[in-house]
């Protein structure tokens, strides 16, 4: 049985999306993220909405009284929460990057004083270890900092480094998807070698009984 190139053909569309998605993030910078939240968000209101319509509509069934509200009650919160989203989409970035920020500055911060703690006294490659430690969390500090004091400076680094890290999936999922599609046809014609090969074999041993079956003389 051939095998089908659904799954080649699926990564090839996922790895062009997500390099679509890659190329989006990095020129859109730091209004990447608010345009997303906005789209989930309009999606998620819609949906809402859509479910919420069924489910009034439903109500007319003989369900119960309660399973009818609380599924009313369920898609208004969500139409509810949606709506929030879509319109508060530029504060929620910002208050992602402060948050993230905090992270990255507390993290850096712990990482500097265990570092401190724990390093191996009177050794020159710890020492060496130690100072360059010391020196990459101070740089993840300070861009923590960054992300706190300008929010919308974070949104763009992360954007960008976001973007990178789509391009390079999207590009990996293209070198796999012609890799698992250059299997795929070596086998189904493999396969197809095979069958034809069988089918000489068939008319050839049939043919060979036929003269078998012969009279002597003719």
């Amino acid at each position: 049985m051939k095998k089908s190139l659904f799954v080649a053909n699926s990564m090839t569309i996922s790895g062009i999306v997500l390099a679509i998605i890659g190329v989006v993030a990095i020129v859109c910078g730091e209004d990447f993220f608010e345009h997303l939240i906005q789209i989930a968000g309009g999606a998620i209101a819609l949906m809402s909405l859509f479910m919420l319509v069924m489910s009034i509509e439903k109500s007319k069934d003989g369900d119960s009284k309660l399973e009818k509200s609380l599924m009313i009650i369920m898609f208004a919160f969500a139409l509810i929460g949606g709506v929030l989203l879509f319109c508060f989409a530029e504060q929620l970035t910002r208050i992602f990057a402060i948050i993230l920020g905090a992270i990255i500055l507390l993290g850096a911060v712990m990482m500097i004083i265990l570092t401190l703690m724990y390093r191996e006294k009177g050794s020159k490659l710890s020492l060496v270890y130690l100072i360059s430690s010391i020196v990459v969390l101070i740089a993840v500090g300070i861009l923590g900092f960054l992300f706190i004091r300008d929010p919308e400076f974070g949104n763009k680094v992360m954007a960008i480094v976001l973007g990178i890290l789509m391009i390079l999936l999207g590009l990996l999922l293209l070198f796999e998807s012609f890799m698992v599609r250059k299997v795929i046809k070596l086998f189904n014609d493999n396969l197809l070698t095979d069958g034809q090969n069988a089918e000489v074999e068939t008319v050839e041993a049939e043919a060979e009984v036929i003269d078998e079956d012969k009279p002597a003389g003719e």
